[in-house]
Parts: structure tokens; sequence; C-alpha cells
């Protein structure tokens, strides 16, 4: 019995530190006005991500419009944009939609993945 229980809690030691390696990673996206759009994950600082997302979209017009740790949506409705962070995509998106009282669409959205 007590092997079991230990590869258990060997099993969830695991997932919990990659959980919470993935939440001290960064991310950003920047979109322009354009539509072009750029994103960065996993970077170990906000500085790097944000700079990564500028280099990654299309067009020098680019800003960032949110810098996160976990997950980043941005949603726009009527040329609007709106964005949600959270631990979860899932939440990322309802707060992007939220702000804009659930119209519009998810434009972009990514997460920092786990390790």
């Amino acid at each position: 019995m007590l092997k079991p229980t230990f590869l258990s809690l060997l099993l969830l030691s695991t997932i919990l530190v990659s959980h919470a390696e993935a939440a001290q990673r960064y991310g950003a996206i920047a979109i322009s006005r354009s539509g072009d759009w750029g994103m960065a994950t996993n970077y170990l600082s906000a500085n790097n991500a944000e700079r990564e997302a500028l280099r990654s979209c299309g067009d020098v017009n680019c800003a960032i419009r949110v810098s996160f740790r976990g997950c980043g949506a941005i949603a726009e409705h009527n040329r609007t944009l709106a964005w949600g962070v959270s631990a979860t995509l899932e939440r990322a998106r309802e707060q992007a939609l939220g702000v804009l009282e659930n119209q519009g669409m998810i434009l972009a959205e990514v997460c920092n993945r786990e390790n």
C-alpha cells in the first residue's frame, strides 16, 4: 500500500511544480490597428516577452495589449479591444469578452506552457 501512495504523491508534486513553473513565466500579446498580431510565451521576464511579441508582430505599429503570467486573451467588438488575464485560458477569455458585454470575438489567446 505504501508504493501506490508514494507514487501518487510523487505525481501530484510533479504536477504542482509544473504549474508553479508555468505561472512564473511571462507572456505577452501585441496587436496593431491593421489586425496583425504577435505573441510570446514562456519568458523569464515581462520585458523579454513583450519584446518578442512586438518582434513577431507583422506591423511596425504593433503595441503590447497585454502581458501576463498564466494565460492572456484579447477580444474585439466594433474596433474596441479588451483583454483578460488568468491562470486558465477559459477565464482569460471570459474576462476579455465580459468587458465587451459578451459581444465580439477573441482575436488572440495563449498560455505559458507547463515545463
